[in-house]
């Protein structure tokens, strides 16, 4: 029995050791718990889980000054603490990619996206904040498809586009990516060649103001199933569909 009675009266020294050892929290601050940080793919809506860090995001807290508060920074993948103690005040909870500077030159001048977004939270003595984060993407990305059966009657296909001062040839599979800043938007062609040798270049086409955190998808699409004479171009995004030339007769 008095065994039992020194197991009971070392419980919470044990709880409070468990306690400390993940988080010193000192005398009169307050405590962070980031619930969720997570990109915010194509306008769609994120789905949060308790204390996770999306691999790809660096994050970091800073004071109000703009500095890193105590060391409290990350690189993307790194195991952030469950909680931060920190002086009561307001600070800034920043996640981002790292690929700010060069993302322009990713994937043989493709790019690559790029993501950020910053968030203020207070933090009050003794009490518990928590903090989700959604990060948008700030570029947008553009791809294209073809129709089923399209290599056999065109086994040739170069699709060109240019925008943001780049310009890359793209294939069905990969996308470019270009800063929403430019306004005048991108522009694109379409280089065909038919089973019997004949070339048609499809008239550039040019899509203006387009918007950060997008994924546009430019749709080649025959007039009907049983007509390759005839093509039709829209461009898709999230559940939009525009389009863009209503007929185009290649012969």
């Amino acid at each position: 029995m008095r065994r039992l009675l020194h197991i009971f009266l070392l419980l919470p020294f044990l709880v409070a050791c468990s306690d400390e050892a993940s988080l010193v929290v000192r005398e009169g601050e307050g405590v962070l718990v980031i619930n969720d940080i997570s990109r915010k793919e194509s306008g769609r809506a994120v789905v949060t889980t308790r204390n996770a860090v999306d691999p790809d995001l660096a994050v970091e807290i800073l004071a109000s000054d703009g500095n890193v508060y105590r060391g409290y920074e990350y690189a993307a993948g790194a195991t952030l603490p469950e909680k931060f103690s920190l002086v009561p005040g307001t600070y800034t909870l920043h996640a981002f990619s790292e690929n700010q500077s060069t993302w322009t030159s990713d994937n043989e001048g493709r790019g690559s996206a790029v993501y950020e977004a910053s968030q203020d939270f207070t933090v009050q003595a003794d009490w518990v904040t928590y903090v989700d984060l959604a990060v948008p993407m700030k570029n947008y990305g553009v791809s294209y498809t073809l129709p089923e059966g399209f290599a056999t009657w065109f086994p040739t296909c170069t699709f060109t586009i240019t925008g943001d001062g780049r310009t890359c040839t793209l294939t069905p599979a990969q996308v470019v990516y270009y800063a929403p800043a430019n306004v005048d938007g991108f522009t694109f062609s379409v280089h065909l060649v038919n089973a019997d040798g004949e070339v048609y270049d499809i008239e550039p086409q040019h899509y203006q103001n387009p918007k950060a955190g997008i994924m546009y998808n430019i749709n080649l699409a025959f007039a009907s199933d049983d007509d390759p004479t005839k093509l039709k171009i829209g461009i898709s995004y999230d559940d939009t569909y525009e389009e863009i030339v209503h007929e185009i007769t290649l012969y």
